[in-house]
This record gives C-alpha cells, sequence and structure tokens, in this order.
C-alpha cells in the first residue's frame, strides 16, 4: 500500500485536467463552429421545408384532378341510369303495340315504376396547402455577429421551419387518406357504370328486335 505522504510520481505529475477557460480568440473560433452548425441546421429544414411545400402542391394538383375524373364518372353513370328508364318506357309501349294481350298486360301492371334517384355523391375537395407550409420563412435581420440576439433569431427560425414542416407531413397523410377514399368511390361507381351499361345494352338489343318483328308483320 503506497504512503500518502510519498511525493508524486511522475506520472501523476505529468497528468493534464481538462481546461477551465479559453482565450479570446478560441471562444470566438467556437462561437463561429457553433453558428455554422446551426446555419446548416437552419439551410436543411429551410430546404425539407420546400421539399414538403413542393409535394403539397402535387398534391393539390393531383387532387383537383381526381375530382374532375370523379365528376365525369357520376355523369356517365347517372345518363345510363336515364337511358335504361327511358328504354323501360319504350317497351311499355311496344308491349301495347304488338298484340291485344299486350295491352292487357299494361293495363294490368301499369307503367314501369321509376328508378329511386341516386343521391349525389359529393366529390372530394382539393385540400388546401395555405394553412400547412404556406407562409414561408421569416427573414433573419442582421445584427451584431455572435451575439446572443443572432443566436436567438436562428434558432427560432429552425423551431418554425420545423414546425411547418410538421404540419405540411400531417396535411400530406390526409390528402393521400382523402385520394384514397375518392379512388375507393369511382372503382364501386365504375362497377355501377359496368352494370347499367350491360342493362342498357341487353334492353335496346330487345327493343330493336321487338321493332323489326312489329315493322315486318305491318
Amino acid at each position: 500500500m503506497s504512503n500518502p505522504f510519498d511525493e508524486p510520481s511522475s506520472s501523476s505529475r505529468n497528468y493534464s485536467r481538462p481546461r477551465t477557460s479559453y482565450s479570446y480568440k478560441e471562444n470566438e473560433q467556437l462561437q463561429e463552429q457553433c453558428l455554422a452548425k446551426q446555419k446548416a441546421i437552419e439551410d436543411s429544414t429551410t430546404e425539407s421545408l420546400r421539399l414538403v411545400q413542393e409535394t403539397l402542391n402535387t398534391g393539390a394538383a393531383t387532387a383537383a384532378e381526381l375530382d374532375k375524373q370523379g365528376r365525369q364518372i357520376d355523369n356517365i353513370h347517372n345518363n345510363l341510369v336515364e337511358i335504361n328508364q327511358s328504354v323501360k318506357k319504350s317497351e311499355h309501349h311496344v308491349r301495347g303495340i304488338k298484340s291485344i294481350f299486350g295491352a292487357l298486360w299494361n293495363k294490368a301492371t301499369g307503367p314501369p315504376k321509376e328508378q329511386p334517384q341516386i343521391p349525389k355523391v359529393q366529390p372530394m375537395p382539393a385540400p388546401s396547402t395555405s394553412s400547412a407550409a404556406g407562409r414561408g420563412s421569416r427573414d433573419v435581420k442582421s445584427g451584431p455577429l455572435y451575439t446572443q440576439e443572432k443566436h436567438r433569431l436562428d434558432t427560432d427560425r429552425t423551431h418554425d421551419n420545423l414546425q411547418q414542416i410538421g404540419m405540411g407531413v400531417q396535411s400530406l397523410r390526409e390528402m393521400a387518406q382523402n385520394m384514397g377514399d375518392e379512388l375507393d368511390r369511382q372503382n364501386n361507381r365504375l362497377r355501377d357504370v359496368n352494370a347499367e351499361a350491360d342493362k342498357a345494352n341487353l334492353g335496346v338489343n330487345k327493343l330493336t328486335k321487338d321493332m323489326n318483328k312489329i315493322i315486318a308483320k305491318s
């Protein structure tokens, strides 16, 4: 066991303690490095915010086209429903022309029932991008270099960028969900369009054959 009163060894005497003070020039260099890193973070968040805004604008344009497509599909479906209703009325009249039995049948059954009105589905509204990332970045006022105010302004700008990026990402998530729901609705409506188109085709063909038979007998 070593004696605490012995002289310290050479290795102990050569031990260097951590520095607790720096010269003015060294402090200045540290401040420059800190502000340079902070500026790099700020530039990175600004670029990320720009990319989020561009993505939001692209998504809004896509949603507008999707809405236009949905309206066209709805119009086609509604036109086919009207065509099938007209075909039913024409068949009713043709049966009356074909024979007395047809007239009696019409009298017994009455006119064809009107097809219930299909409620219009509200298309997906185009999302707004103004609330998510439309404010832009604030201009940092120039001030004395390496001051506390400069550091505070840079930190606030980075924090503001991060907040807007978060809001933009949330808007993108909601936009993607809404477009997915609209695509599902359009797929279902397209199946309805195909069914109505097949029904119209069969009805028109049958109506044409019946009219040809009447013309041949006359």
